[in-house]
């Protein structure tokens, strides 16, 4: 390609242009999540809001590790697993237990330790946006432990946090119809 003079991308911003889903359900296919009965199934539910700002730390990275050789000047590196975190877990807002909302949804039922599903996270796309095929996201297959109320500040809402463990590998899909 010839050389060309810089063009600056518009970057898309992530206020509302997220949505993250709760799938307390199965998934049959994590890399073709159906939109219409997968996503749209009553045990799925739409809790990007409950989030607070940093209440989601999702965040990833690799290691490197050196690959010094003989008589080499330059030490190499190579590339080593992808570390997918949570960081500290999840915090979200106190909904006062109002239906279909994080503090329902991520509960885990009868007293139980932990609750296992999927966050399934769309990015790049307008929060009005319904899911429908095509549409790209990512599945992240969880369990979240006990929820513990949020600190009291004396200020803003009360909160809730959950500790949050990957159970598998993200998984990168698009929509199925």
């Amino acid at each position: 390609m010839a050389d060309a003079a810089d063009v600056v991308a518009p970057a898309v911003d992530q206020s509302g242009n997220t949505v993250i889903w709760w799938v307390g359900g199965s998934i049959t296919d994590t890399s073709a999540v159906k939109a219409a009965t997968e996503i749209g199934a009553a045990t799925t539910y739409r809790i990007t809001h409950d989030f607070t700002p940093d209440g989601f730390p999702l965040d990833s990275s690799q290691e490197k590790s050196p690959d010094e050789r003989l008589a080499l000047v330059d030490t190499l590196e190579s590339l080593g697993k992808i570390s997918t975190t949570f960081g500290d877990g999840i915090t979200y807002v106190d909904t006062q237990a109002t239906a279909g909302h994080a503090t329902v949804v991520l509960k885990p039922a009868g007293g139980a330790p932990s609750i296992s599903g999927y966050f399934v996270v769309r990015r790049n796309v307008p929060n009005s946006t319904v899911a429908a095929a095509a549409q790209k996201a990512t599945v992240y297959p969880v369990t979240l432990g006990k929820q513990r109320p949020g600190p009291i500040t004396g200020t803003g809402k009360f909160t809730f946090k959950q500790q949050v463990v990957l159970t598998g590998a993200p998984v990168e899909t698009t929509f199925a119809a």
